[in-house]
Order: structure tokens, then C-alpha cells, then sequence
């Protein structure tokens, strides 16, 4: 796996090295190559899931092209779940993808997957995937949509304290249609999709509130959107009675501590600037006790010898917008350093 592929999303101080080639180990299905599909493929084969599998059994109609954006008048015919994952290889080649040519039952073998995304347009292929999670005890990654609204949602019914998609709805809903039943704008379904990518990228990346029970609900004709928090219902027939325990699937990356100035003073501590020479000479360091020294952040690997790390001064990283800065605090945590912290830019 080439990082530089990925370097401007592990320049996010919320995603490490680490957790990048974690991304790489997981092995997703994705059930459905139309609209939710389409709008979720590229964004995860793009980020670097390592192996994605594409179930779909349909083949490519003129009224599929509006919101499929995938395919085209010459695809007409072909099979979706093949057509999506030469796509898909194309954009990415490290990673790997696989076409399914089968629709989603009761039978399937969903043992191999860390992870099922539900980009189906009916409940009973919904149904039948929440049955499958629980029984395989998967997470689900569950959207849908209709008109000018769509859901998003993370489930995990096999764990006793996490819901499953019948928590949030017992009953065959009763306007629920399909998109051929009720009509669907383009870009409904394409903002869906890119939504419920979203979600599974920031929980597999343990990034903010995308964990089991979130309910994203977009009313995408007003501009509005509803966050909800779903409780396991112990009386839901499909999961009330599980006993297993959540765990997420990668490790969360943890911030290095930021502290002000002020606080940093009160220490004893160095300050390692990893700005570029440019940056420094335009807006240099003031007001710190301790020395400050200069080592550019590409340089840092190769001078991690020079720092103080086996005494108790506090080595404090600083740069313009502290994302560097976390990025160099979390390469020397990861060594196993402590006395490590990032200060913060906006304290100065």
C-alpha cells in the first residue's frame, strides 16, 4: 500500500499511519449498486478499504442513468455489480474488489465481511440484512431514500446495549415504497450515498458521534437534517435478548493533550517548531520559557534522537493550525515517548 495516495486524509490529526492500514486489513460488503452504491464506492475505494465486495444482481437500465452516475447508455444491459467494481479497480488499483452477482437472502455467507453497507431500496432485503448482522453479529451501516428524504443509521443489534434496524422500525413501514414506486431526484440519492460513506469512514475511524444507535435523517427538499440517538428496544423481537459485547473494529487514534501557553509555562518544557523556515521568519514564537527549536516536520524522523525524551521535560509540538504539530506528537507517542503535547497555535 503507497500512503501518498492518502496523505491529505492522514493529514487530519483525527487519522494516524496506523489506522490508515487498518482501513486497508477491512473487508466490506457493499448490497445494492444503484444510487446509494454509486454515491458510496468511489468515496471508500478512494480512501483505501482494502477489499470491497459489490452485491447486486440487476443489470443497467436507461432509467437507472439519471442517479447511477457509474454507468452509461452503453452499459445498458450489464450487470451493476460488475460494471461498479471494474470502476471501483480502476480508481484504486491497491485495493481489491469483488463482484456479486446474487441478490442478499436469508442464506447468505457474510461470515468473510467486517462490515455490511445496506444500499438496497426495500424493506424486505433491509430486513433480511438485519437478520444477518445479528445472527453473524456484523455491524450494519443501513440507508434509504425516497422523494426529497433520506436516512442514514449505524446498527448492532448483536450487542446487548447497541440497536438493531427493527429498534427503529418494527413494522414494514406504511409508506414505504421503492424509488420505481415513488420517485427519486439524482442528487437525493447521490447526497445519501455520500452520506452513509461518510458515516462509515468516521466508524471505522472512530471519529466523532458515528457509533451504533445515530440516526441521520435529511429532509433534502427544505435543507434540514435531524441527528437522533436510538436505544436498543429489549422488547424488539429480533435483538432484546442479545448477550454479546460492542467493539469497534479499528483502534480509535487518540489526540496528543493540547494545552495552552499559559499552562505550558508552568512546566518544565522545550517547544519543537515543525513550520517550514518561511513560516517561522513571518510569525515566530513568542512568549514561551523554555528553548525553542526548529525541526521541520519531514525532517522530524531522523532527528528524534536530539530531543530530551528520557527526562521529564515536556516536549511541546506547535505549528500553524496544530495539525502538524499533532501529527509529530503522535509519531513520537507511538514510539512510546511521553512527556508529549501539542501547543496550541490559537493560545499564542
Amino acid at each position: 500500500m503507497n500512503l501518498d495516495r492518502y496523505e491529505r486524509q492522514l493529514a487530519l490529526p483525527e487519522i494516524s499511519q496506523a489506522q490508515q492500514k487498518a482501513l486497508y486489513d477491512i473487508h466490506i460488503l457493499i448490497v445494492g449498486a444503484g444510487g446509494l452504491g454509486c454515491a458510496m464506492l468511489p468515496i471508500l475505494a478512494g480512501a483505501g478499504i482494502g477489499k470491497i465486495s459489490m452485491m447486486d444482481n440487476d443489470t443497467v437500465s436507461r432509467s437507472n442513468l439519471h442517479r447511477q452516475t457509474l454507468y452509461k447508455d452503453t452499459d445498458i444491459g450489464k450487470s451493476k455489480a460488475q460494471l461498479a467494481a471494474q470502476y471501483a479497480q480502476s480508481l484504486n488499483p491497491d485495493i481489491s474488489i469483488q463482484a456479486i452477482e446474487q441478490r442478499a437472502d436469508k442464506n447468505t455467507n457474510i461470515n468473510e465481511y467486517d462490515l455490511i453497507l445496506d444500499g438496497t431500496d426495500n424493506f424486505e432485503t433491509k430486513t433480511t440484512l438485519n437478520a444477518l448482522s445479528i445472527a453473524h453479529k456484523k455491524p450494519l451501516i443501513s440507508a434509504a431514500v425516497q422523494q426529497f428524504s433520506g436516512q442514514a443509521s449505524i446498527f448492532a443489534g448483536y450487542a446487548k446495549d447497541q440497536p438493531c434496524y427493527h429498534c427503529l422500525f418494527p413494522e414494514l413501514p406504511s409508506d414505504a415504497c421503492n424509488c420505481n414506486d415513488a420517485g427519486i431526484l439524482g442528487s437525493v440519492a447521490n447526497l445519501a450515498g455520500l452520506w452513509q460513506a461518510h458515516l462509515t469512514l468516521c466508524y471505522l475511524l472512530q471519529i466523532g458521534e458515528a457509533k451504533p444507535g445515530i440516526v441521520l435523517n435529511f429532509d433534502f427538499k427544505n435543507f434540514r437534517m435531524q441527528h437522533l440517538k436510538l436505544k436498543k428496544d429489549l422488547s424488539c423481537k429480533h435483538c432484546g435478548t442479545q448477550e454479546n459485547h460492542y467493539t469497534p473494529l479499528i483502534k480509535e487514534n487518540k489526540m496528543p493533550e493540547l494545552i495552552s501557553l499559559e499552562k505550558l509555562n508552568t512546566m518544565q518544557h522545550i517547544v519543537v517548531d515543525v513550520r517550514a523556515d518561511w513560516e517561522i521568519e513571518q510569525d515566530p514564537i513568542h512568549g514561551a520559557k523554555g528553548d525553542i527549536i526548529h525541526i521541520e516536520l519531514p525532517m522530524l524522523p531522523s532527528k528524534i534522537n536530539t530531543l530530551p525524551l528520557d527526562t521529564e521535560t515536556m516536549i511541546a509540538f506547535v505549528c500553524a493550525g496544530n495539525v502538524r504539530s499533532a501529527q509529530a506528537a503522535q509519531m513520537l507517542e507511538s514510539l512510546g515517548h511521553k512527556n508529549i503535547c501539542v501547543l496550541d497555535k490559537f493560545s499564542l
